[in-house]
């Protein structure tokens, strides 16, 4: 098999030569009428170059040896004109007539674009409307009937495909863009302190955007244009684009639904893969806000670092002196300079990193620093393995208990085969969690189904409004709705 991504392509040789000055006013001017004229003489050539200095002194003859060498890398083609000759010389001086190929328009137009619109090419943006846009283009092709004209089936998959390319294009060269190290730099500047609100309310409206619509566009695409249904969208939109009139090579009808069914591959494998693309644009993006804040931290301890805090002691000073009272004196000072006298009290650790609930429930560490002396070794000690059987045996009894009792607490929520969240009671942590951990499993599957570690399986019934749940450390306010007990897995028990 033949790999085309090893030859060289002669059309952009005009691009990086010694005579490059020359042929790239010309070819531009080619690019410029396409579409009104697209076969020029070489004397409407010749007038247009004549407008630029640089072409004062640039001659017929010069301007022919140059489009020889075009014709030779394949950006023109000639042909000579037909017209009725009335001279010898006329005849002898081979008249001909210019046309850009299609790759050379192709190039002009990709360097026009890099040249005019700088800000959307490098830059990009996150269009949260695309998403909306993509939802109602699936809702139109999904609506289509079998007496529909491909015509209008054509139509339909260019809208999608045109909203899906335009969302992959921005949100990559955006993502890119604020990644960059000339983004990093930016950063770490001061002049980013006062813009930071505004980068980070940004991303935080796409990604709230995208937590809302993707889940809505996955059940769209897995739901509603199954295997046989795309194939006969596919059928209808290749039927309609073998009708366009094109000269040259016929393409087969294999290879143009080939390249449809590609397109639908890539825009499902986005949304609804695996590893999708969604899912890494959340990543990234959550990565970019905590780098920024990184930053932004960093760049405000460096400030306070260097600041003077005189007048801040001035002030503390101030306090002191007008409250006129030892006593009250002692209990600012408690406050600010913290307890005169201290104990300290040494146990042995806790270790609780087999039973932890998060992250945070980890305790600190210390870590032992040896010496930094070329050639130390700290010295070897001898000691026996010691037999925690039994105290391994009671954390693990502890440990089965205490999931135990949350199974239970979580089964209490349990009324009439459904969970309320407008009716529940006032929840424990470990309640919330679980409730928290269910609807999030449920309202990022498919089918809006979830199931429990302990092998329940519910749906999400979305509610009106919102709702507020108490808790004990706190109000919790989530989308209201209802959670539908739908069958028990093998070994699950009953409630």
């Amino acid at each position: 098999m033949e790999n085309m991504y090893t030859s060289k392509i002669a059309e952009m040789n005009y691009l990086n030569t010694g005579n490059t000055l020359r042929y790239r006013p010309i070819l531009r001017y080619f690019y410029e009428q396409h579409g009104y004229r697209t076969q020029l003489k070489v004397e409407d050539i010749l007038q247009h170059l004549k407008q630029f200095d640089d072409f004062d002194s640039y001659t017929i003859d010069e301007l022919k040896k140059d489009l020889d060498v075009l014709e030779s890398w394949k950006n023109i083609t000639t042909r000579q004109e037909a017209n009725d000759y009335y001279t010898i010389e006329e005849f002898k001086s081979k008249r001909f007539k210019y046309q850009a190929t299609h790759y050379t328009i192709q190039i002009e137009r990709f360097l026009e674009t890099l040249e005019t619109s700088k800000a959307d090419f490098g830059g990009g943006s996150l269009d949260k409307t695309l998403f909306d846009r993509i939802m109602e283009a699936l809702k139109q092709l999904h609506a289509i009937e079998v007496s529909i004209e491909p015509e209008e089936v054509y139509r339909r998959w260019e809208d999608l495909m045109e909203y899906f390319r335009r969302l992959d294009r921005k949100t990559s060269d955006y993502l890119a863009h604020i990644s960059s190290f000339q983004a990093e730099d930016e950063m770490l500047s001061e002049a980013f302190l006062v813009r930071r609100q505004d980068l980070l309310n940004y991303l935080r409206d796409f990604v709230l955007v995208l937590q809302k619509k993707i889940p809505q566009l996955q059940h769209m695409i897995e739901e509603k244009f199954h295997e046989e249904w795309i194939g006969e969208i596919i059928e209808m939109v290749a039927t309609y684009q073998l009708t366009i009139f094109r000269f040259g090579e016929k393409v087969s009808p294999e290879a143009v639904k080939k390249r449809l069914r590609d397109e639908w591959t890539s825009m499902f494998m986005w949304f609804c893969g695996e590893e999708s693309d969604a899912k890494s644009v959340m990543t990234q993006t959550g990565e970019i806000i905590r780098k920024m804040l990184r930053f932004a931290s960093r760049l405000m301890e460096s400030k306070q670092y260097l600041r003077s805090r005189k007048q801040e002691f001035w002030d503390l000073a101030r306090h002191f002196y007008e409250l006129g009272n030892d006593e009250k004196a002692h209990e600012l000072a408690s406050l600010v300079i913290g307890v005169s006298h201290t104990k300290h009290f040494a146990c042995d650790e806790n270790d609780n990193s087999g039973r932890i609930e998060s992250f945070w429930d980890i305790d600190q560490e210390p870590i032992e620093l040896g010496s930094r002396k070329p050639g130390f070794r700290s010295k070897g000690k001898i000691s026996g393995i010691a037999n925690n059987r039994a105290q391994q045996n009671e954390m693990l009894e502890e440990y089965m208990r205490q999931q135990e009792e949350i199974k239970q607490n979580f089964l209490m929520l349990i009324q009439n085969n459904k969970i309320e969240l407008e009716k529940l009671p006032v929840l424990t942590r470990p309640q919330r969690q679980k409730i928290l951990e269910l609807v999030n499993r449920c309202l990022h599957a498919s089918e809006h189904i979830g199931r429990t570690e302990w092998g329940h399986t519910f749906k999400w019934a979305p509610g009106d409004g919102s709702v507020k749940v108490q808790c004990l450390d706190g109000e919790l306010v989530m989308p209201n709705g209802s959670l539908l007990l739908q069958n028990l897995s093998k070994g699950a028990s009953a409630v």
